[in-house]
């Protein structure tokens, strides 16, 4: 907490952009929508055959459409099609995916996170596996965080770096970067072989593995959370668009340590059916146009027909953020927010209740995790546009971290993040505006008086 503060002294809080000038300004460069196969691009006959197939309603489609324009012109890529996503709730899962995923590696392993620990992979420690690797031949290269990694004791990396893994420290904490202390690395990225990517909210933190475990605060203060379990998502993509995100972390590599990458863009065949989109939000927001992630998601929003799902570890929506919500309820559009009871922040929670009222009075469906840490930051939209990454809905996303988030365009995708949403709702208190209108006055000025902070959150 005492960095924090010592941040906002240093550096000031986060750099919004005015996303209504900004999007009305916005001009699309093409009025095709430009999607990337594993051969060549897509003509655009295809495309809207795939667009059409995403829902027999005209008007998600066409909503969808206009959406697209303005995401590509916000993010500046293309989309990819030919890839295969694969959903993976919570620690366990992924981190089971993880580990054959680092077992197959036959020519390098990239690593990107914001927390970065010799976590359990099933039996196997990361260190373990990858000083194997090292042993083969297989280069390991490594990016983590100073901030989010601070209480990593010093030798993993010794020993990795010994056995010849290269490893860059995300703006160390030392007098010449102390300007940056604020601006932080909070992505997380393993890319394998240039093949296999797996990305989302699940850090390589122990935090997964055993219940309890927030590192800020003692269990004696939070007796709750002794019995609490980690919710989060990822996602492992094989495809074409494996390359964005390869060139994304090479976009955070110490160029002062070259690397060997030779492998690194292998010839990517199709794997899958799945339309991909990597939005990459840089540390150092220079211009407007830096936050696109925090671009997107507002003209999705803006964009949405029918539903949107979302839940985020973070909830301190922006101004707009909160705005563009209401606008879409009050033109029929259901939203329904799962956000956290439980967080290693309770100045998050503080500022995240103190939302509640206004969004509550234009009829969107609040939910709090009960049993659970909500770490997991996942928007779907309409059944056909959804998106996972590392981005909260909160101001440090929106203009002060390092991000990385992928769009997918799929039903099938959509359908399985609702289930799951709904499955998650089962142990969620639904909060109701005739219910948070009766809290205490003590409960009213804490939330309130906390929101002087909500723009460092």
């Amino acid at each position: 907490m005492c960095i924090l503060f010592l941040s906002i002294l240093i550096t000031g809080c986060a750099s919004i952009p005015d996303s209504k000038q900004v999007l009305d300004e916005l001009n699309p460069q093409t009025k095709t929508i430009e999607v990337v196969g594993a051969k060549k691009p897509l003509p655009q006959q295809k495309i809207n055959k795939v667009l059409k197939n995403l829902s027999q309603d005209e008007s998600i489609r066409a909503s969808l459409a206009e959406h697209l324009h303005i995401e590509q012109a916000i993010a500046g890529n293309s989309l990819y099609a030919d890839n295969k996503v694969t959903l993976l709730f919570n620690g366990e899962v992924t981190f089971s995916s993880m580990r054959s995923a680092l077992e197959s590696a036959q020519h390098h392993i990239n690593l990107e996170y914001f927390t970065f620990e010799d976590v359990d992979l099933g039996g196997v420690t990361l260190k373990a596996l990858l000083l194997g690797k090292l042993s083969k031949g297989v280069s390991v290269h490594i990016i983590y965080d100073a901030i989010g990694s601070m209480s990593t004791p010093p030798e993993l990396f010794e020993t990795l770096k010994k056995a010849g893994a290269k490893i860059t420290v995300f703006h160390p904490v030392q007098a010449d970067t102390i300007i940056l202390i604020n601006q932080r690395d909070h992505r997380k990225i393993m890319v394998i072989d240039g093949k296999v990517a797996i990305l989302g909210g699940v850090n390589l933190s122990k935090t997964y593995q055993s219940k309890g475990s927030l590192r800020f605060f003692s269990k004696q203060k939070l007796p709750e959370l002794n019995q609490a379990d980690w919710r989060d998502t990822d996602i492992m993509v094989e495809g074409p668009v494996v390359a964005n995100i390869q060139q994304v972390f090479l976009d955070h590599w110490d160029a002062t340590q070259p690397l060997d990458e030779s492998s690194f863009f292998p010839t990517l065949s199709k794997m899958g059916v799945q339309f991909v989109r990597v939005i990459a939000t840089p540390a150092s927001k220079r211009k407007n146009t830096d936050s696109p992630y925090y671009l997107t998601l507002i003209a999705a929003i803006e964009n949405a027909e029918s539903h949107i799902i979302l839940n985020s570890a973070y909830f301190v929506p922006t101004e707009a953020q909160e705005d563009v919500l209401i606008a879409a309820a009050e033109r029929g559009v259901k939203i329904s927010l799962l956000v956290p009871s439980l967080s290693d922040s309770i100045l998050a929670i503080n500022v995240q209740r103190s939302h509640y009222t206004r969004l509550l009075k234009h009829s969107i469906e609040i939910y709090e995790m009960r049993d659970q840490i909500l770490h997991a930051k996942m928007i779907s939209i309409d059944g056909v546009w959804s998106v996972i990454g590392s981005s909260n809905f909160d101001y440090r996303s929106a203009g002060i971290n390092a991000e990385i988030d992928v769009v997918i365009l799929d039903n099938q995708i959509a359908q399985t993040l609702e289930s799951r949403f709904q499955e998650d709702l089962k142990s969620a208190k639904k909060i109701t505006l005739q219910e948070w209108q009766k809290r205490s006055l003590w409960q009213i000025l804490k939330q309130q008086s906390s929101r002087i902070f909500e723009d460092i959150l």
